[in-house]
């Protein structure tokens, strides 16, 4: 049975996919504005409530959507022990990068996805959301984690962090050159995560900060850094 469900869970996702991909080129061809989903549903082979069995709007089907953090992917992470707050923060990234290898977009269709949500809002507006939901979804299993409750701050706090550690390695990845050999996003994700968690390490410096326009705030001796505590 568990068998069954999964195979039926993969064709899904890979119908899914072959939906996103024929909306996607065609709101790079002709336009967003212009393709309905009865386009989309021709071009792809399926008749349009076959559509709405997968995705709600068109502009869903253009950004494909984030992976689902489904209660096996959380399971490890709901049992782990009593931890600091940044080797927490580590154990989510950890979970995002296994959760996300293997799901993610190639590099070019990813750029295809912001191309059309950049000159298209409704498709902005519905990536934002997207993330904002899957972010909800990681601060509340943080907070199960944490025995707190779904809008606990910290956990809310740990979520938001993970999620901007994930988006800076996706924007580094993009800006990088391809590598063949291994054209990796996770491997920028766990980068980004490195260098996060070695600016909270105790006594870390934070060099060349300067004080705002206008500011008058002094903090220690004159030519002191800074440091996170």
């Amino acid at each position: 049975m568990v068998a069954a469900e999964g195979l039926r869970a993969r064709r899904r996702r890979e119908t899914a996919r072959d939906i996103h991909l024929v909306a996607l080129r065609l709101a790079r061809e002709r336009g967003f504005d212009v393709v309905t989903v009865e386009a989309i549903s021709a071009e792809a082979g399926i008749a349009p409530r076959t559509f709405f069995n997968y995705f709600p709007t068109k502009e869903a089907a253009v950004i494909l959507g984030l992976p689902e953090l489904t209660e096996e992917h959380g399971e490890a992470f709901l049992r782990g022990e009593s931890v600091p707050y940044p080797r927490l923060l580590a154990e989510v990234v950890e979970l995002l990068s296994r959760l996300f290898a293997g799901e993610l977009p190639s590099r070019d269709e990813m750029g295809d996805v912001f191309s059309v949500s950049r000159a298209n809002p409704p498709v902005f507006a519905a990536m934002l959301a997207e993330l904002e939901a899957f972010q909800r979804r990681v601060g509340e299993l943080v907070a199960h984690r944490l025995n707190r409750a779904p809008d606990d701050e910290v956990a809310t706090l740990i979520a938001a962090l993970a999620m901007t550690i994930l988006r800076s390695g996706l924007d580094r990845w993009m800006a990088s050159a391809p590598d063949d050999r291994d054209d990796d996003p996770v491997r920028h994700i766990e980068h980004a995560a490195t260098l996060v968690l070695t600016i909270f390490e105790p006594g870390h410096e934070v060099r060349g900060v300067t004080a705002s326009p206008g500011s008058t705030r002094r903090s220690g001796a004159a030519g002191e850094r800074p440091r996170v505590r």
